[in-house]
């Protein structure tokens, strides 16, 4: 890759950011098209959001993400939200427009790649929904827009009661919402074609978001999380026969969708897919 001053800076900004694989995912989708632009991790130490956000602006970077924890942060330093990430409340990619900062999330659009893949067609399917969080929001923006059943299931009753209330009206989804208490779980998860895990259960957390007894062949279990590859949540599902998906293809298409907003045209899937997979293989080495 050759670097002038020509070049445009494209980041990601977070804490800790040292193992981000979103420069190498980047990069090698620049580079493949032959790009004249770079993408690099800024380090970020929290209280230095807003400093680094101006930054960003005075200096010309063109785009960037955000991951933890500025993803909901963020939103009072940029100019401009799309409909949708108004509504999840959070931010994973920023646009520079003519000195203005739009904030967009692709989290959602990535998982629905994630399901749409596995599955196929989506319509008329049961899809249970655990956490209320960013990127449960962002999931459930987009199913919403599919004929099929929605179930929420969060800690908090209240949040997942905002989703439904706030989507409702605009759905071709029926939507509904319940506890994660152990009678609700044993309503709503037998009846499930899919479980999508949105919560941070099993990464930052050790154990299950739900009850792995409830999990049988018949279901097809998504665990947002990447790392580690095989959660306890899909390590359970795997031994009942479920089928499994771990967070690292959402990685990838949710990155691609940041490409797009950025470039304007689709990179290519499966350099950034060999990337990926490629460093996977050696942690598994080590």
């Amino acid at each position: 890759m050759k670097i002038s001053a020509r070049t445009n800076i494209y980041g990601v900004i977070g804490y800790p950011i040292e193992h981000s694989l979103s420069p190498m995912i980047h990069n090698a989708a620049i580079e493949a098209l032959g790009i004249d632009a770079v993408y690099v991790a800024f380090h970020v130490k929290p209280g230095m959001l807003k400093d680094a956000v101006y930054g960003m602006k005075a200096i010309g970077v063109k785009g960037f993400n955000v991951t933890m924890p500025f993803k909901t942060e963020i939103v009072s330093y940029l100019d401009q939200l799309d409909e949708e990430t108004a509504f999840v409340e959070a931010v994973n990619t920023v646009v520079d427009v003519d000195g203005c900062l739009v904030g967009y999330t692709t989290d959602g659009l990535g998982a629905l790649e994630v399901l749409k893949s596995t599955v196929g067609n989506l319509a008329g399917l049961n899809i249970v929904v655990i956490g209320a969080g960013g990127a449960a929001r962002a999931l459930v923006y987009h199913l919403s827009k599919i004929p099929c059943d929605i179930t929420i299931l969060n800690r908090s009753v209240e949040k997942a009661r905002f989703i439904v209330e706030k989507l409702r009206s605009n759905s071709n989804a029926k939507l509904s919402y319940r506890s994660l208490s152990e009678d609700d779980q044993k309503a709503v998860i037998p009846k499930a074609h899919i479980i999508v895990n949105a919560t941070p259960v099993g990464m930052t957390t050790p154990g299950c978001p739900i009850s792995p007894s409830l999990v049988n062949s018949s279901h097809i279990v998504f665990d947002m999380i990447y790392w580690p590859p095989e959660t306890q949540l899909l390590k359970e599902a795997r031994l009942r026969g479920a089928t499994i998906v771990n967070g690292l293809p959402m990685l990838v298409y949710q990155a691609a969708y940041s490409f797009k907003l950025w470039f304007g045209i689709f990179p290519p899937l499966d350099v950034m897919f060999r990337v990926v997979e490629e460093e996977f293989s050696r942690y598994g080495e080590r």
